[in-house]
């Protein structure tokens, strides 16, 4: 049972569109909070908004605090560099501002890279020393767990496949929310229209399936992970596109491989959280 002097982590999980942060002691949630985020604030006023809606929870009991960024990051620095969803909010020396703030250490890690190890780390996963971890969302992002740890490369960057070219863009533009976008559409509606029967709308789901599923292809050959696991807002309407993107991994991938992976996806919006949780206790304080 926790109380108001339980030591807990705060955990950040910085989307496109939601700020999610959440108190986490002894591995449960014991205060949590999402709000919408505007992604044409300047950097000086996200920051801002940032510290704002972060004050209420770095109380007395607060340990440290992580937290996961949609973007380019350096961890050892916490130097946040690049954010292609979030258009001002660049070049931001994140842990410096805030370890001057709130006087607690301060982990930055990718958004993509605490999901991931949320799934590794839960009890389901725990036994599955490679996998991929894949967000669908505002943009494609996607992290590796490689011989059972957390490979992030020198910028948190290492498995961000959403970045790759592919037909008159990058996958990102035909694997996340920008493929409704591109189209004129949105997404949500776009999933209500599917759920209710309608062709047009079935039919956008299974092309993004075989988006996917190309995508895929590549990050399983270079990998050959045991599993590939989705999550983030666009993972509910995975029964809509999981048949496609598995035929198209069964038609472009070596059977003996394709046998060996399985393809699952998670509507727990908490994840990300309890990665950077898991990565707080791994990383900062084991060396407390």
């Amino acid at each position: 049972m926790t109380n108001c002097n339980t030591p807990f982590i705060t955990c950040v999980d910085l989307g496109g569109t939601k700020l999610a942060i959440a108190n986490i002691a002894d591995g449960e949630i014991i205060k949590s909070h999402t709000v919408p985020i505007d992604a044409s604030l300047s950097k000086d006023d996200f920051n801002a908004f940032l510290l704002n809606n972060l004050t209420p929870f770095v109380t007395k009991a607060c340990r440290g605090i992580c937290i996961g960024v949609p973007g380019l990051v350096e961890s050892d620095s916490g130097f946040v560099i690049e954010v292609l969803n979030i258009k001002h909010w660049q070049n931001v020396a994140l842990k410096t501002l805030l370890e001057g703030r709130f006087a607690r250490p301060v982990l930055v890690h990718n958004d993509a890279n605490c999901f991931t190890y949320g799934i590794y780390k839960s009890k389901d996963y725990q036994r599955y020393e490679n996998l991929v971890g894949v967000t669908l969302g505002t943009g494609l992002g996607a992290g590796l767990i490689l011989n059972g740890r957390l490979y992030t490369g020198k910028q948190s960057a290492a498995g961000e496949f959403g970045s790759f070219p592919y037909l008159d863009g990058i996958i990102e533009d035909y694997c996340s929310s920008q493929f409704f976008k591109k189209q004129g559409l949105d997404g949500a509606a776009t999933y209500q229209q599917a759920q209710a029967g309608d062709s047009h709308a079935l039919a956008l789901f299974t092309e993004l399936g075989k988006h996917l599923g190309h995508a895929l292809v590549q990050v399983v050959q270079a990998f050959n992970p045991e599993k590939v696991v989705f999550g983030g807002a666009i993972a509910k309407s995975a029964p809509l596109f999981i048949d496609a993107l598995q035929q198209t991994l069964l038609k472009q991938l070596p059977q003996s491989v394709y046998n060996a992976l399985q393809i699952h996806y998670t509507q727990d919006t908490n994840t990300a959280l309890f990665g950077a949780y898991q990565l707080f206790l791994d990383e900062v304080a084991t060396g407390e």
